[in-house]
């Protein structure tokens, strides 16, 4: 996808005068059964034999036959396990409280997290936390708000969706809504992605996090920020997940689907760090915790939706989308094709049998102003190529409270 043709889908200005930045963590571990062999990069990380180990767990894994044989190869390798479950599913500020006066109290040496994005935001943001004890955890809210981080840390991830083990962001409720907690020192240090924990993922959680790993490629992709290595990731990421996400969803005992989910994930977290997210994490972001929706599947309802509303500012792009989807793009014009990528993805959510609508879950027509407005404040994106207006944000939620794209057809 990413040729020397395709360099114009940006603007040489730009390429020439801006600073691009790539983060990830300084190593990912992409292996079957890559979790038995934690105690190796506890070696490399100078981690010694005898040391405790803050390990954050998503307590539903705990009696899982890896994650025991997970515990049971770092214990062999050495290391004292200080297993930690307090974990909530998209955690609020207090669960994040609890865990850091929990590591602030030890004598932890390395923190690992074992679980979904909330497991892992919560040990990335421990780590941190713990060497920075004079700070209360909610200043740190924000970009780059943390002063230092020396504790190692490793994430493990059990979905295939978050890219929390990769990633520069942390999410957390407060109220009805969310705060971020980003930058270099939240970063892990290793990510070690290992398959088998998603062989057991139930079909609903599949398609959730399935649809947050192309929501963060597609919005990475969309995003003004965008370079050619975050959308060589972006788009390689946008095909596995078109390829695979079925197959996962419908049959979980996949092994092939499940191997190239969490590759998919992993490789949209680069267009999540370089790139950003846009309007369509603004809006998931605002109605998903309100309403208890999955984050992962609030983000894919609002996906055609808003693929189409940035489809008249960066035809081009919304076009290499439906290319690296598997569209069959010859003899289409960049409008036609651009007009299938948002087909092609309301069909994904039909057959993943993903909300269409906010009328379906729940929400009142009357509540449309008060999210627009939320959303706007909350979640502004200074990336966004189109600047987003409370009027042509409203636009978007009545779409999606209808249900009906606003102009493209869907067969």
């Amino acid at each position: 996808i990413i040729s020397v043709e395709s360099l114009s889908l940006y603007s040489p200005y730009k390429l020439l005068t801006s600073t691009s930045y790539f983060y990830m963590p300084k190593k990912i571990v992409f292996e079957v059964n890559s979790a038995l062999k934690l105690s190796n990069e506890l070696k490399l990380l100078g981690v010694e034999k005898g040391s405790e180990v803050f390990l954050v767990l998503d307590p539903a894994l705990k009696n899982l036959e890896h994650t025991i044989k997970t515990i049971k190869g770092l214990e062999e390798g050495g290391y004292v396990i200080d297993v930690y479950t307090d974990v909530e599913y998209e955690p609020s500020i207090e669960c994040l409280k609890r865990a850091v006066d929990y590591v602030r109290r030890g004598r932890h040496r390395v923190v690992i997290g074992i679980g979904g994005g909330s497991t892992l935001d919560i040990a990335k943001v421990s780590a941190a936390a713990k060497d920075n004890p004079d700070k209360d955890v909610e200043e740190f809210i924000g970009m780059d708000k943390i002063p230092k981080r020396v504790t190692p840390t490793i994430t493990l991830p059990t979905t295939a969706g978050t890219a929390a083990e990769v990633s520069r962001y942390t999410v957390f409720t407060k109220g009805v809504g969310k705060v971020g907690i980003n930058g270099y020192n939240v970063m892990a240090d290793i990510a070690v992605v290992d398959p088998v924990f998603t062989y057991t993922l139930p079909p609903k959680v599949t398609a959730g996090t399935g649809l947050d790993a192309l929501s963060h490629a597609v919005e990475g992709i969309i995003s003004l920020d965008a370079t050619p290595l975050s959308d060589a990731l972006g788009f390689i990421a946008v095909e596995l997940v078109f390829k695979y996400l079925r197959r996962a969803y419908y049959r979980g005992s996949d092994v092939e689907a499940r191997y190239f989910m969490s590759l998919a994930a992993t490789s949209a977290g680069a267009p999540l760090n370089i790139a950003r997210v846009v309007l369509g994490h603004s809006i998931s972001q605002t109605f998903g915790p309100q309403y208890k929706i999955h984050h992962g599947t609030a983000c894919g309802m609002t996906l055609p939706y808003i693929m189409e509303f940035y489809l008249p500012a960066i035809p081009e792009k919304i076009a290499a989308i439906a290319k690296a989807a598997g569209v069959d793009t010859y003899g289409l014009s960049i409008q036609e094709a651009a007009e299938e990528a948002v087909r092609i993805t309301w069909k994904l959510l039909e057959d993943l049998n993903i909300p269409l609508s906010l009328r379906d879950i729940g929400i009142s027509k009357a509540e449309l102003e008060t999210l627009t407005k939320r959303t706007i404040k909350e979640w502004p994106r200074p990336n966004s190529p189109i600047e987003l207006t409370e009027e042509r944000v409203l636009k978007v939620y009545e779409a999606m409270y209808e249900g009906k794209l606003m102009k493209v057809k869907i067969y």
